[in-house]
């Protein structure tokens, strides 16, 4: 046990960094259940077992996700990425099915007592394994990228999702009576920095390029760096939509454009100079990704506490 367990600090140190993840996980949540709050007109306190609840649902099936990867991937990883814990044999396959399967029970146990939410994940959770499998057309799905980005990333969106089923869940809300017409553009500007964040981890200058599909291979640099700003681009509209429409606070475009704005820059520097060292696009976006739900965070979370929640 002792042996598994320190195997498994390696993996996650580089792997799957769990500060990192449950950070995201707990802003993620955060935000969903204050914008709920702020749009049901709920004042209920944040702090509750169903908050814990989003947060862990979150961040444990990140954690399924990347495992499966793991597993999925092995003989690329081998091919390409031998320093890595699994190929280079200083993590076991072993360690990552038993931690899988761990995973795996923890993630269905939360939500036994969640009602609807436990068939959400339950279904988050076949999705999942149809990714495992490749939907059953491994060639196809190994030999392109963007079949696999169009197959593998609506489990995004329907994470996001199960954030407002648990939300209402925990306020006794029927499903529809939510109010999707302002929730779905609020999971669309949450998911689309998510999306960017991925397409740059996939972003490499021409000098870098291997046999590794990137998008950068596919669509040039430029048209992959284009298409992270895009994405960010269109969340960024959708926030200032609401800031417009809701006449929010002046903090909520600032911490918004702040992040944009960065991106801008680096993706600006790279697109100039595509050399290997300003190639490194995924930090920005992580910067923007964690901005954009602290903005949602921040002032969605005021306004409860104005209305006294």
């Amino acid at each position: 046990m002792k042996a598994y367990s320190r195997r498994m600090r390696v993996y996650f140190a580089e792997m799957f960094p769990i500060p990192q993840h449950a950070g995201l996980a707990l802003l993620a949540y955060l935000a969903i259940a204050y914008f709920g709050r702020w749009l049901q007109q709920q004042s209920s306190s944040i702090v509750s077992w169903y908050t814990l609840l989003g947060i862990w649902s979150i961040f444990n099936l990140l954690l399924i996700l990347r495992l499966m990867d793991e597993l999925k991937d092995e003989d690329i990883d081998r091919a390409l990425f031998p320093e890595r814990p699994l190929p280079s044999g200083r993590v076991f396959a072993t360690d990552i099915k038993i931690t899988l399967a761990a995973a795996v029970l923890l993630y269905l146990a939360a939500h036994l007592a969640a009602g609807l939410a436990f068939w959400i994940a339950l279904l988050l959770l076949g999705y999942s394994g149809l990714m495992f499998k490749r939907f059953f057309a491994p060639e196809l799905l190994r030999n392109n990228l963007l079949i696999t980005l169009v197959t593998h990333n609506p489990i995004v969106p329907g994470m996001l999702a199960q954030g407002f089923v648990i939300f209402a869940v925990e306020h006794g809300l029927a499903i529809g009576a939510l109010r999707w017409s302002l929730v779905v553009p609020f999971i669309v500007m949450l998911w689309l920095p998510l999306l960017a964040w991925e397409w740059a981890r996939k972003i490499r200058a021409p000098d870098e390029e291997t046999a590794y599909m990137t998008y950068s291979r596919l669509f040039g640099y430029a048209g992959a760096t284009l298409t992270t700003a895009g994405f960010q681009t269109i969340a960024l509209c959708i926030g200032l939509h609401f800031w417009w429409r809701f006449s929010l606070s002046w903090l909520y475009p600032v911490i918004l454009a702040s992040g944009f704005g960065l991106n801008v820059w680096a993706q600006w520097r790279f697109l100039l100079h595509p050399k290997p060292c300003m190639a490194h696009l995924k930090d920005y976006a992580l910067a923007y990704l964690l901005g954009t739900e602290l903005a949602q965070l921040v002032e969605f979370a005021g306004l409860v506490a104005a209305r006294g929640g």
